[in-house]
């Protein structure tokens, strides 16, 4: 019975469109319901009555029972009825399942159409107190259905137990069972249970705990925006000593590279002095005096004897191709300054030629004093 009651309560809750069909059977169900009396003898006629007969029996009451001209207070009710009976005799189809309703009478309890019927009658109120009276019952029958499932479970597995061991004393027995009955009587459902009073009891510590939940809420969203400022404190803080470590660091120089500079001895050097009174004339004499001894000094400092090219050929084999400052330790075994090193590579290749160029002019000469010998 609960079983078909939820079937066709979800079928009017869900209310998928219905054939024409089946339309017209609830209707025709519910006028046979309503009328307490048949369609025929509503009309006054036998039920194997023509068509023609049901048409004149309707057109004559239709004038008698019109609103119009029947003052009475069922008058359009009793209409109403009419009509329906007329379009229910008129159609052949219809009319038969009339007469097999007036054979079998209408659905009873144990079909489906049954229950529909009802709940499709119902108003919302009634459907919404139908839903939850069906919870209710549901979840209690779920709830004992658990209950024993369990005790059925226990029950198996003690009897399995009983026979693989033998009951030590019959006190540790009294034990068991008074801890068993213990455990079923806090295992059983209760009236307090049922799914109304569960949900009357959850919305009152619910509302119970809310203010509770209100100053938990206050107090989280509180220590959240404490832990932030303290973040960004900490974070300012450390950013400010790190800028006080920068500034409080000493700045280290790096060594500076001094390069070697060529110093002119002072005996050679000759630094013209002239006096306020000289005129432009004789300062520009000086000048070209100057000047002049400046290249001659220059030619001289340009000239190489042979002392000075057989030590360089000897600081050349001492200081040899791939030498860290090759040139620069030349000059100064020759006693020249660094900026002189430049011009003394460059002459290393003449020396080199004109060495070759002496050879080959000694050889040539030998050749010739031997050929005079002969």
């Amino acid at each position: 019975l609960w079983a078909r009651l939820m079937l066709f309560f979800g079928l009017a809750v869900i209310q998928p469109l219905p054939t024409l069909a089946w339309d017209a059977d609830l209707e025709l169900f519910d006028l046979v319901e309503e009328i307490p009396q048949t369609f025929y003898e509503f009309l006054s006629v036998n039920q194997d009555a023509s068509s023609s007969e049901i048409r004149k029996a309707y057109r004559k009451l239709s004038l008698t029972l019109h609103p119009d001209k029947n003052k009475d207070e069922n008058a359009e009710n009793q209409f109403r009825q009419l009509v329906a009976i007329y379009e229910v005799l008129k159609d052949e189809e219809r009319r038969q399942r009339y007469d097999d309703i007036l054979v079998n009478g209408l659905p009873d309890w144990r079909q489906p159409v049954f229950y529909y019927r009802r709940v499709r009658k119902m108003s919302n109120g009634e459907l919404g107190f139908l839903l939850f009276l069906i919870l209710t019952v549901g979840h209690y029958a779920v709830i004992w259905s658990i209950y024993l499932e369990k005790q059925l479970d226990e029950l198996l597995s003690r009897k399995k137990r009983e026979k693989k061991k033998k009951q030590s004393s019959k006190m540790t027995d009294e034990i068991k069972s008074l801890a068993q009955d213990k455990n079923e009587r806090s295992d059983r459902p209760h009236w307090h249970d049922i799914l109304p009073l569960k949900l009357s009891i959850w919305l009152y510590y619910s509302v119970k705990s809310l203010p509770h939940i209100i100053q938990d809420v206050k107090q989280y969203y509180k220590d959240y925006k404490e832990m932030k400022v303290k973040e960004k404190e900490e974070a300012e803080a450390l950013a400010e000593q790190e800028m006080q470590q920068k500034e409080k660091r000493p700045k280290v120089k790096k060594p500076k590279v001094e390069f070697p500079v060529y110093q002119p001895s002072t005996n050679a050097a000759f630094v013209p002095v002239y006096d306020q009174g000289t005129s432009i004339e004789d300062i520009e004499d000086q000048m070209d005096d100057w000047l002049e001894d400046k290249k001659q000094q220059k030619m001289k400092t340009q000239e190489w004897t042979e002392e000075d090219l057989s030590q360089l050929s000897r600081c050349m084999a001492k200081f040899p191709g791939g030498t860290p400052g090759r040139w620069e330790k030349i000059a100064h075994e020759l006693g020249r300054s660094v900026t002189e090193s430049l011009w003394i590579k460059a002459s290393a290749k003449c020396i080199k030629n004109k060495s070759s160029e002496i050879n080959t002019f000694n050889q040539q000469e030998h050749i010739k004093l031997i050929k005079s010998d002969k």
